[in-house]
């Protein structure tokens, strides 16, 4: 009988749920999604390229705004206006729609992978050309040498 009353007892003690062992596991899982999701950040908003890298380049702040006319080519040929797949001959048409508003900026910026074929580059600055734009820039990284330690 007075293992019974002490079973009793004991199941009394581990009827409630221990909820902080809980949330400290989802916050850990938060943070885990959270630092992969800022590590997978793409600033190009499409397709993911390899920059050409040069020694000079020059910083373009506009590159980064919300209605930044922008085109990338990969290096399997294909083209995509802002975050859509487009035909490079099409691209004209798509500019000028996008310069109905007189707030865009009259620039293109092209983000070209560094093993692009120059014929489909060529295509699309000819779109660009044709679309009445005169003002294009190619996005690059910059190139860094390693440093000598003494």
């Amino acid at each position: 009988m007075e293992f019974v009353r002490n079973l009793r007892r004991s199941l009394k003690l581990f009827s409630s749920i221990d909820t902080s062992a809980f949330a400290s596991i989802l916050v850990v899982l938060v943070l885990i999604l959270l630092v992969v999701e800022s590590m997978s950040y793409n600033p190009h908003r499409s397709a993911s390229v390899d920059l050409p890298r040069v020694l000079h380049p020059i910083a373009m702040a506009g590159a980064g705004r919300e209605d930044a006319m922008l085109i990338t080519v990969t290096r399997d040929g294909r083209a995509h206006f802002g975050s859509d797949q487009i035909d490079p001959v099409s691209l004209a048409t798509r500019i000028q729609d996008r310069l109905k508003d007189r707030e865009v900026e009259r620039k293109v910026y092209i983000v070209a992978d560094m093993r692009a074929r120059w014929n489909t580059v060529k295509i699309v600055l000819d779109g660009v050309r044709s679309a009445g734009i005169i003002r294009v820039a190619f996005l690059v990284n910059q190139r860094r040498f390693p440093t000598l330690r003494q």
